[in-house]
């Protein structure tokens, strides 16, 4: 029987209609080399004895990604560095002049399968609290995935418990992700896996500013929609974070309400 016969035979065994292709290869992380350009803005509001006050803070951040391999234990080895950052032009002036003058600040560290950065050797001491609070840590600037991949269709959960610790200020923030992949779409020209994450999370922490004692407690709320392309590469997307806090001054006597907006976009570059 030649190949045609058999091809036949194949069809009729199955009835007309023809076999489904293999399910493609779950999404996983992997080596690759990435540029991004990530806009935030943060905007704070509080009050303070009576008196409202609103800070925004907004700035374009130029990010190099490189993810080696081969894994280990622990993860690859990858390093995030801030080429440099334009601040906007509404910045108050001190704060962008501190802003601009980051150049090249290295975050070195480890990538866990399922997507969070831990940083080990990074410049996050030699920034000021203002510029950390737009950079962030890239913990979690890759969007969670199962350590196993993921798929169209997929849905899972995340508890992620963390705990940034400056000098002698300690905050813990205990988050529950809940994430969902609904289907393929294009993004920055590559046919990419849209992944849809809902994020609740808890604040609580103490320490000193300015010599004063404070303690800090609050909840906030993430909503994201990430892409990865076929080959595990991030290629964008974007979040807000908001966050209902009080600051409490014990030796004042003054609890302080904040609320905190961070809105983030990434996009590839060239």
């Amino acid at each position: 029987m030649n190949q045609t016969h058999l091809a036949a035979a194949a069809l009729i065994a199955v009835g007309s209609t023809p076999l489904a292709p293999f399910p493609p290869e779950p999404i996983r992380y992997g080596p690759s080399a990435s540029r991004y350009l990530i806009h935030r803005h943060l905007r704070v509001q509080q009050t303070y004895q009576g008196v409202p006050q609103t800070e925004d803070l907004g700035a374009r951040l130029y990010v190099s990604a490189a993810i080696a391999g081969p894994r280990d234990s622990a993860g690859y080895p990858t390093t995030f560095t801030i080429d440099s950052i334009v601040p906007d032009s509404g910045m108050p002036a001190p704060i962008a002049e501190s802003v601009s003058k980051v150049r090249m600040a290295v975050f070195a560290g480890r990538l866990a399968p399922g997507g969070e950065f831990r940083s080990a050797g990074s410049p996050e001491s030699a920034l000021d609290r203002t510029v950390l609070q737009l950079v962030g840590g890239f913990r979690d600037f890759l969007p969670r995935i199962p350590a196993t991949g993921a798929g169209p269709g997929a849905s899972w959960t995340d508890t992620v418990s963390f705990t940034q610790r400056e000098g002698g200020t300690e905050i813990t923030r205990h988050s529950v992700l809940h994430s969902l992949a609904p289907a393929w779409e294009m993004r920055a020209g590559v046919r990419s896996l849209r992944i849809e994450a809902s994020t609740t999370y808890r604040v609580t922490g103490s320490g000193v500013n300015g010599g004063q004692p404070f303690q800090i407690s609050g909840a906030g709320t993430v909503q994201a929609h990430d892409f990865l392309a076929e080959d595990g590469r991030f290629v964008g997307g974007e979040s807000q974070d908001s966050a209902a806090l009080v600051v409490a001054l014990p030796e004042q006597g003054l609890s302080i309400p904040v609320t905190q907006v961070l809105q983030s976009s990434v996009v590839t570059l060239p």
